[in-house]
């Protein structure tokens, strides 16, 4: 995130509820651990960190110039367990972009995504793209109770067909009003169904929302992405203060989303700084729980160099170690003497790639995988490790 441009912001854990409240729907608020503070004031541990940072950049930030790129690492809480795949607490990663609107901004952001869950060691992976005003603009050509409408959206966002079913046969809807409705979810795939979308509506709100995946659809091709994405017209979130593209990211064999995000322009507004917004964020837990799953789990970073000593080497070796690090290599100093078969061992133990020997403060011996050891001065050895990157 921070290669793309984005700085690190730090919001809290702890909100008070006035604060949620002119972020959060009904539902969303109704899943919050909240307590009672010592002056009686009503707080909440965050389910989310999107309305913090709005609340960041309307507050403390204000003077900032627009657009504004942001990153941020948290956890969240909720008292929902299934809402983390049975846990309540889960880390998140996230980003927002603030200040800037259009298909540009949306695609930047997807891509930031997949790049994103690249760099968690995901290799195959998909991104849903769809669009919630698609949605907005259905709901709108349907004559429903307000209470019917968020019925049958909760149903899609959980996508209970045989729900959204039940509740339909209950109304008095016409026919093509009561198909689209049924249709209208199974409406994914490439770009050939956004051609299809548009024969079924008849309303400019949803129309306007299948223009927009055509050109952002254009725009991820250019980024490079176009292959992982796929458009997903039926795409529900549970959020209310989504505004227009919306995507998830998953995972190969993995039926939960990894990362989810979407355009958010009324949310800024409702903090005193009317701003458009796009932003997503990453479940690490679940990253990592789909990771032990593979066949072949990524590899942890390997150590560069296990730096042992025999008396009279200790200081040598601290010298070496800061200097390895800074040099941006990894490199670990042992706790305690050893002599070379002791030394070996503990290399092997550790698992680096090298093992440097400090014995007296002029001359180190040095030994890589499938090398045999060399004396040298230690300023040496530190120049080459570095000049080489091993």
């Amino acid at each position: 995130m921070r290669r793309w441009g984005y700085r690190h912001v730090i919001t809290p854990l702890v909100e008070n509820m006035d604060v949620l409240d002119l972020g959060l729907g009904t539902e969303q608020r109704r899943r919050l651990f909240k307590f009672t503070d010592v002056r009686g004031d009503i707080v909440a541990l965050v389910g989310e960190r999107t309305v913090p940072v709005a609340r960041l950049v309307a507050g403390k930030l204000r003077a900032a110039p627009l657009p504004l790129r942001l990153c941020y690492a948290g956890p969240v809480l909720s008292t929902d367990e299934e809402r983390f795949q049975h846990r309540r607490e889960t880390y998140q990663v996230g980003a927002e972009l603030i200040g800037a609107s259009g298909p540009v901004a949306d695609a930047e952001v997807i891509t930031l995504a997949a790049r994103c869950m690249e760099a968690t060691g995901i290799r195959r992976y998909q991104i849903d793209v769809g669009h919630a005003e698609f949605f907005h603009g259905i709901m709108d050509a349907v004559r429903l109770p307000d209470e019917v409408k968020a019925a049958v959206r909760a149903a899609l966002a959980a996508r209970d067909f045989v729900a959204l079913e039940a509740l339909l046969e209950g109304t008095d809807l016409k026919s093509a009003e009561h198909e689209l409705l049924l249709r209208f979810p199974a409406l994914r795939g490439g770009p050939e169904i956004l051609e299809a979308a548009g024969g079924l509506v008849r309303n400019r709100r949803s129309e306007t929302a299948l223009a927009e995946l055509a050109q952002l659809r254009e725009l991820l091709v250019a980024h490079g992405i176009g292959d992982v994405v796929n458009l997903d017209l039926g795409a529900i979130r549970d959020f209310d203060y989504y505004t227009g593209i919306i995507f998830e990211g998953y995972g190969p064999d993995f039926g939960r989303p990894v990362a989810q995000g979407g355009r958010y322009d009324s949310l800024l507004s409702r903090f005193g700084r009317p701003a458009p917004a796009t932003g997503f964020m990453v479940q690490l837990d679940l990253v990592s729980e789909m990771l032990t799953r593979a066949p072949r789990p990524p590899a942890l970073p390997r150590i560069d160099a296990a730096i042992a000593w025999t008396e009279g080497g200790l200081g040598t070796a601290l010298r070496l170690g800061s200097t390895l690090r800074l040099f941006g290599m990894r490199a670990v100093v042992d706790t305690e003497a050893r002599n070379d078969a002791a030394a070996r061992s503990w290399w092997q133990a550790v698992g680096a790639a090298n093992l440097i020997q400090c014995r007296s403060e002029s001359s180190v011996a040095w030994s890589a995988p499938g090398q045999r050891a060399r004396t040298l001065p230690p300023e040496q050895v530190a120049a080459r490790l570095a000049g080489s990157g091993q």
